[in-house]
């Protein structure tokens, strides 16, 4: 479904964006299914180890900032991640042999931080460092509200070192350093409902602060090919289900 045009730029630059990836109703029914499961703004219905809170709380302290899992704890998530549309998308940038990695879904709320530049490969134990990210929109993205931001071609430069601490509330995490980000060449990723981004594990990407009244909602997943194998230890090695291909020599 991807033209070729697509895809170069995918290669060179690191990311696309397909306008309308869902359509109308299947936006509305993803937000159904997530506030079905919700109360307030907190996913009762969710393991709530799985929950990251959001650190710039309401008074009422429900405001969730990140889901993990979704798709396997909801058949709605679940089944679009498998779905021909997304697998034929994927298959374009990936290849033929698709793995499914693992999948968040990002609730920027009101007040939500900043998440700073940074790379997925930094957080993911995966060799080749080719994980690929589909990230949809549930709400119009714009610059207020805390799109992406990403600096073009930098998933050809290798992964950077993630040396800077960075604090979400109570808990650590980790940053490329400021002095290691040329801000000359990057670019926002403006969304509308519906649309689909999808960006390399290697590229060095962002996102704002959302400054509106209003939630910035996105549903992540991440799908690797299924040469690539987990490089974390033995015993943690998870099983990363075959959703279109075959499985490769030495992989997991």
């Amino acid at each position: 479904m991807l033209s070729t045009e697509q895809v170069d730029h995918y290669n060179t630059e690191g990311y696309i964006v397909v306008p309308d990836f869902l359509s109308t109703e299947q936006v509305t029914a993803f937000i159904d299914g997530m506030d079905t499961a919700s109360a307030g703004n907190t996913l009762a219905e969710h393991d709530a180890a799985r929950m990251e809170m959001e650190p710039n709380q309401p008074a009422d302290g429900t405001q969730v900032r990140r889901l993990y899992e979704p798709c396997s704890e909801y058949e709605l998530f679940g089944a679009f991640s498998r779905s021909q549309k997304m697998l034929d998308a994927v298959e374009a940038l990936l290849g033929p042999d698709i793995k499914f990695f693992n999948d968040q879904l990002f609730i920027k709320g009101p007040g939500g931080i900043e998440k700073t530049y940074h790379q997925d490969s930094a957080y993911f134990p995966i060799e080749p460092m080719a994980i690929l990210t589909a990230w949809v929109a549930l709400d119009d993205v714009t610059l207020k509200n805390g799109c992406l931001w990403v600096v073009p071609g930098s998933h050809l430069e290798g992964l950077k070192e993630h040396s800077d601490k960075w604090m979400v509330g109570d808990r650590q995490d980790q940053k490329v350093p400021d002095t290691a980000i040329d801000r000359g060449r990057e670019q926002p990723i403006l969304l509308k409902a519906g649309d689909c981004s999808f960006h390399h594990s290697l590229l060095l990407h962002r996102s704002g602060a959302n400054y509106t009244a209003t939630r910035r909602r996105g549903l992540a997943t991440h799908y690797m090919g299924a040469h690539s194998r987990s490089t974390g230890e033995p015993k943690e090695q998870p099983d990363y289900p075959l959703l279109r291909g075959q499985q490769q020599a030495n992989s997991v």
